[in-house]
């Protein structure tokens, strides 16, 4: 009788790529819904605004709609960023993986983008490095 060689050893990188591309994944999705928490506190301020305006206290409510038009605008960006290394994960594109990679980027999306795609990008950060 006659074995037949084992099978090879995993491939390491493989398995690497299929973990980061389940975190970003989950950054990704996560991005998403945090946006559109964003677009609806919005409206919510700006129908409060509309309202205000109303009975003439419009003043006090202007205020709210530009911090969510700024947070709306960061997340944006953080989806986009998100957005360009998920793309990467997929099609195995290392270089602008590694390029989109950083920490700085993490924790503004920890801040902007809701606590789940930051930590997600946090976690990421390492094992991109070290393809």
């Amino acid at each position: 009788m006659t074995s037949s060689p084992p099978p090879p050893p995993p491939n390491t990188a493989t398995d690497k790529l299929a973990t980061l591309k389940t975190y970003i994944l989950i950054a990704f999705i996560f991005s998403i819904l945090f946006m559109i928490v964003w677009i609806a506190g919005l409206l919510v301020t700006i129908a409060g605004l509309a309202f205000a305006s109303s009975v003439g206290l419009g003043g006090f409510v202007v205020g709210y709609v530009v911090v969510y038009l700024v947070l709306f605008a960061v997340s944006v960006l953080v989806f986009l960023r998100i957005w360009k290394m998920y793309k990467a994960v997929n099609s195995g594109d290392i270089a602008t993986l590694k390029a989109t990679s950083n920490m700085l980027w993490a924790i503004i999306a920890l801040i902007f983008a809701g606590v789940i795609p930051g930590i997600m990008l946090i976690i990421s950060d390492a094992p991109i490095k070290q393809l």
